[in-house]
């Protein structure tokens, strides 16, 4: 396990369905000092926490880091969705479930050279979406893309430094025959564009 002086990780974007851990940096062999995570913790209520090593948190000589810290409606929320998460095995569930997934993104990478690459992991994947046979990020396929699915049926969204990524992060109680319904929406919405 790799300890750094100071790494802070955002558990913002990770979700809790990266697999067989609630956190997805456990997957890397990183132990950060510090860690922050909000939103899906509380199913959409506003929520946030600090998790970090006493080291740190004991040099905190406030009796609060936060504005709304410990509103009892958060809280009691999610404490019932990770009972939810446990109890319905989630996370087992969205490692395979989100195999499948990543199993059927890398047959479309496969048939559509626009797609440069494909990364992820449990329920959390990118496409980066490039010109034809090359490396270069093409920002207005991925729109256009992103528009197709809409249309299609399937939401999805986009990211990456150059705008080129369609993210796609399915909740963590999608089921198999939803996954395959989305990738036939993404393979009509790549068919669209396809050159």
């Amino acid at each position: 396990m790799l300890t750094l002086p100071i790494l802070p990780v955002c558990r913002l974007q990770q979700r809790d369905s990266a697999g067989h851990s609630y956190f997805g940096i456990e997957h890397h062999g990183i132990r950060p000092k510090a860690m922050t995570f909000a939103k899906g913790l509380a199913n959409g209520l506003s929520i946030g926490g600090v998790i970090a090593e006493a080291s740190m948190m004991n040099t905190l000589t406030t009796h609060s880091i936060s504005t709304a810290g410990g509103n009892p409606v958060a809280m009691a929320a999610a404490i019932a969705v990770l009972d939810f998460v446990e109890s319905h095995s989630l996370q087992q569930h969205a490692d395979e479930v989100g195999t499948r997934l990543g199993e059927g993104l890398h047959q479309l990478s496969d048939q559509f050279p626009m797609i440069g690459e494909v990364r992820g992991s449990g329920l959390m994947w990118g496409l980066e979406i490039v010109h034809p046979h090359t490396l270069d990020p093409d920002p207005i396929r991925a729109a256009d893309l992103i528009e197709h699915a809409r249309d299609a049926g399937l939401l999805i969204g986009g990211g990456g430094l150059h705008r080129n990524v369609l993210r796609l992060t399915p909740p963590m109680t999608i089921n198999s025959a939803e996954v395959a319904e989305a990738l036939s929406y993404l393979r009509y919405a790549l068919a669209q564009i396809h050159p």
